[in-house]
């Protein structure tokens, strides 16, 4: 489809792609550093990223942000879960669901969606629930010519940021990859060659999930830096960005590491 061969090569317009994940918000509330999303917005869009992950609500605050031709591109998070919530009330019993259609996104400008899968938690009807809303949605994105990212994530009460052992990494990459993703958002299992193994499995080309905060700016950088080197498609992040002392700094240094490929040490002169 011309639709979704326009929108991905775009995103991979410079080799590797650079996503900032904002959507926070959908399942963990107003964490620190995106309780104004306005300012932060300001700050890191026209430092390098290609594109910007939002829910369509928040794109109402921060529309003037897109409306240039060299404004990141829109990926539109559809849906949510419980598993995340724990800063407020431990789940008891697990929930998954589509907030917004593939229209929505469309309607706020986006340029692909994106969705979880959550699997290891809650109860197997959960899992189904989510099994048959991204076919739904999948078809829809097919429809529109939209680039569909599947998040695919095994999780458990104790570990809400989802487990990386590499074999569990592994099935849900594979098990995201069946269900016909076009981009897949990944956890790094931690080394190289584990994270080879992953990428050998799945169907479509991997962007490294963030994560939660790193103790330090290396140690963040070096794992981004690795990902690429093992063959990641490009990366997103999240709080270590919007969390850092200066995210417009930081925002520029990782377009450094991911666009041009600049060294660890020199990227992290860029933040002093």
């Amino acid at each position: 489809m011309v639709g979704l061969e326009i929108r991905m090569r775009r995103l991979f317009e410079h080799g590797k792609a650079f996503v900032v994940a904002l959507d926070h918000g959908l399942v963990m509330g107003p964490l620190k550093g995106i309780e104004k999303v306005v300012d932060v917005v300001k700050k890191i869009a026209s430092n390098g990223p290609d594109a910007l992950q939002m829910t369509p609500a928040m794109v109402k605050l921060v529309k003037e942000n897109f409306f240039s031709r060299s404004s990141p591109m829109l990926i539109a998070r559809l849906d949510t879960a419980n598993v995340w919530r724990q800063q407020y009330k431990k789940y008891e019993s697990g929930y998954y669901s589509a907030v917004y259609s593939i229209r929505d996104a469309i309607e706020a400008g986006a340029d692909a969606v994106v969705t979880y899968l959550v699997v290891g938690y809650g109860e197997d009807q959960v899992e189904g629930v989510n099994l048959d809303t991204l076919a739904m949605l999948r078809r829809e994105a097919n429809d529109y010519g939209i680039p569909f990212i599947i998040e695919p994530l095994y999780v458990s009460p104790d570990n809400p940021d989802s487990i990386k052992d590499p074999e569990l990494v592994k099935y849900v990459t594979r098990l995201a990859s069946e269900i016909g993703a076009d981009i897949l958002k990944v956890d790094y299992t931690g080394d190289k060659e584990s994270f080879k193994k992953v990428i050998d499995v799945a169907f479509a080309p991997i962007l490294i999930r963030g994560g939660p905060k790193t103790k330090n700016d290396e140690e963040f950088l070096s794992m981004l830096n690795d990902a690429i080197e093992a063959g990641a498609s490009g990366i997103t992040v999240g709080r270590n960005l919007w969390q850092a002392k200066e995210p417009d700094k930081m925002a520029r240094a990782i377009s450094a590491l991911v666009h041009e490929r600049k060294k660890v040490g020199e990227v992290l002169k860029m933040l002093e």
